[in-house]
């Protein structure tokens, strides 16, 4: 191999290694920082959500301390104005700041009056609210005499949390002996919630801790960020709020959009790929310069072998010497034109193998932008709300994941993903009164939405790309037992793909989050999943989805 070569060789594979090497860290760098980002974002949403219920406690215990430190409460309780509760408490204006209820306890621990200033939808008493503050023996000793500020805290009453505060009554003055203890109370109900989410634009739940989270609160970390694998577009958190004994009682979930990167992504890609189409261009000017030097030293040779013929001519002798150097000329001249031929031959061999690697990447960032098109166009046209259609891409990726374990072919894989993206588009051909409609249906209006799924077939028909997609979106709603709609197919005769996205839509309904919902265990919802199976889905492969549920629990 000639230096000429080596050289060529070497320059090439150096420019596509580190262009390699750019590629792969300036991409690492993104994603890196896009996910500090995204926990840095999400742990600042949850400090300000518990924030926000801490000072809904400050207030509770503001509004309480105004009646708890009032001469007409003091005199109620000292046996005077026996009209205190309705001359002076209001139901109205109370429960407009959100009190649940007040509780007078005299001196001797009696409960003198229970009031109630929940609103009628929460399902409340202030006896029961009573019981599960003081059911628990550490606070019981709360209505001991604690100062005028009294002591707040919280506790959970059938797995909902109620804010409290115990204030010693006294006169306005805050002077002499208490006549007794006023509680209030809040519940920190779905409404409430709703509100402190609008307020800070992050929607956020209530889930409850085990009592092995309790026994061992020493260990527990104040927040947890869910591991979340790359492709995902939601991350997920929590944040612990313990009561006033310091006892853990409930953690606030909540869930934020990741930053997309793809965009980013994409043009880091083109930006390298423009510098690989630079290296091949580099490669192109090498050779070009490598003939000109060529051809001018075999124009110099031929020069020469045209002067020495020249020579003879003139002299007509043909000297030893001269008959030497003209062989030497030649022999040079044939090992440049065999180098030449040889370097031509590799160099094409690199370019096809340059050209090939610059269509792969090609073609793999016209794959994701035909991906995120197809999420895009699927998630505007589909009726429901915005969470709801931004889980449908969730719902396919786990039909795909299904499909893989299934060792379903790759064609068949791409077009369950697209038929799971279109599942619902046929309900935009069926009257909004009738698929908005939260009452029961009657015949005729069922027989209307029943028809959606040879609507969602007949729009995917429609399109050829989409041609092939309309198992899932004409099928799922078929049931094992034969009750489901549009034919009635049962077992069997129910295509594969629609049994399978039939299991993924009822996983992707029952562990969807909304606002003041509390998310089932893996265990109840694998408990619903079996429940179901037999009537509505396939036995088998039901089995087979709670283990792949079990795999991602464990991985």
């Amino acid at each position: 191999m000639t230096l000429r070569r080596k050289t060529q060789i070497a320059l090439g594979i150096t420019l596509l290694l580190l262009l390699l090497m750019l590629d792969l860290t300036f991409t690492s760098f993104l994603r890196q920082s896009a996910e500090q980002t995204d926990r840095e974002r999400i742990t600042l949403n949850l400090s300000r959500a518990v924030v926000s219920i801490n000072a809904e406690a400050k207030t509770l215990s503001a509004i309480a301390a105004n009646w708890a430190h009032s001469n007409a409460t003091w005199n109620y309780m000292n046996g005077r104005n026996p009209n205190y509760a309705s001359d002076i408490l209001n139901r109205n204006a109370l429960t407009e700041v959100g009190i649940s209820s007040m509780i007078f306890i005299d001196n001797g621990n009696m409960v003198r009056l229970f009031k109630d200033f929940s609103s009628n939808d929460e399902p409340s008493s202030p006896e029961s609210e009573f019981l599960a503050i003081f059911e628990n023996p550490k606070n019981q000793s709360l209505l001991d005499y604690t100062g005028p500020s009294g002591i707040s805290g919280i506790v959970l009453k059938e797995n909902q949390p109620i804010l409290f505060t115990v204030k010693p009554i006294l006169k306005s003055d805050i002077q002499g002996p208490p006549a007794g203890n006023l509680v209030v109370t809040r519940t920190l109900s779905p409404k409430l919630i709703e509100n402190i989410s609008r307020n800070l634009r992050f929607n956020f739940a209530i889930e409850t801790t085990t009592e092995t989270e309790k026994q061992h609160a020493e260990e527990l970390p104040l927040i947890l960020i869910d591991d979340t694998e790359r492709k995902d577009t939601t991350i997920s958190g929590r944040m612990l709020v313990k009561d006033h004994s310091g006892t853990p009682s409930f953690w606030v979930r909540g869930i934020n959009k990741k930053e997309d990167i793809a965009a980013a992504e994409k043009k880091i890609q083109y930006l390298f790929l423009i510098f690989a189409v630079i290296a091949v261009i580099l490669s192109f000017l090498y050779d070009f310069f490598f003939k000109h030097v060529f051809s001018n030293r075999m124009k110099k040779l031929q020069n020469e072998v045209e002067a020495i013929r020249d020579e003879k001519g003139h002299k007509g002798v043909i000297t030893v010497d001269s008959k030497r150097d003209e062989i030497n000329s030649l022999q040079r001249t044939l090992s440049d034109v065999m180098a030449y031929h040889d370097f031509k031959q590799e160099h094409k061999n690199k370019m096809d193998s340059i050209s090939l690697m610059v269509y792969e990447r090609f073609a793999q960032a016209g794959n994701r932008l035909c991906y995120k098109t197809l999420e895009d166009i699927a998630t505007a046209f589909s009726p429901g709300d915005e969470k709801f259609r931004n889980s449908l891409p969730r719902a396919a990726k786990m039909t795909v994941k299904f499909c893989d374990r299934l060792k379903v072919a790759d064609e068949e894989k791409f077009y369950a993903y697209l038929g799971a993206l279109f599942s619902r588009i046929g309900l935009l051909g069926v009257p909004f009164s009738i698929r908005n409609k939260t009452a029961g249906l009657s015949p005729v209006e069922l027989r209307e939405y029943h028809k959606y799924p040879m609507f969602s077939r007949d729009f995917l028909e429609s399109v050829e790309l989409l041609r092939p997609a309309t198992q899932i979106p004409y099928s799922w709603n078929e049931k094992w037992d034969g009750t489901g709609f549009p034919k009635g197919l049962s077992g069997s005769a129910i295509p594969l793909q629609a049994r399978v996205f039939a299991i993924v839509n009822g996983w992707n309904e029952m562990t969807r989050p909304w606002l003041g919902r509390k998310l089932p265990s893996q265990e109840e919802v694998e408990m619903k999943l079996r429940e179901l199976a037999g009537t509505w889905y396939d036995p088998q492969l039901t089995e087979q989805f709670i283990q792949i549920l079990h795999e991602e629990r464990d991985a």
